[in-house]
């Protein structure tokens, strides 16, 4: 499994070492909300929550906090069609 941090960079998350998980598992993409320790060297803590269910009421079980992007060439077309989006390139 591959994991790349982006550690975010307002004040109270470099405090707490709040920041993104771009990691890969069985070939699939993902973006997960993350913590990284500031005891244990490079020691990655993904949140967890527990979803809506049907009835509105939260399920039994956690689940990570992420966003799948697909294989990666799917990710790569989605990130770059958000990337557009914010830098406000249409394309041409």
């Amino acid at each position: 499994m591959m994991q790349i941090f982006y550690q975010l960079q307002d004040e109270e998350s470099r405090k707490w070492g709040n920041g993104i998980v771009l990691q890969e598992y069985n070939g699939t993409f993902e973006l997960v909300r993350a913590n990284k320790s500031r005891k244990s060297e490079g020691t990655l803590y993904l949140k967890w929550g527990f979803p809506q269910g049907k009835d509105k009421a939260p399920t039994e079980k956690a689940i990570p906090w992420k966003l799948e992007l697909g294989n990666a060439n799917d990710a790569v077309k989605m990130l770059t069609f958000f990337l557009r989006q914010l830098t406000g390139d249409n394309g041409n």
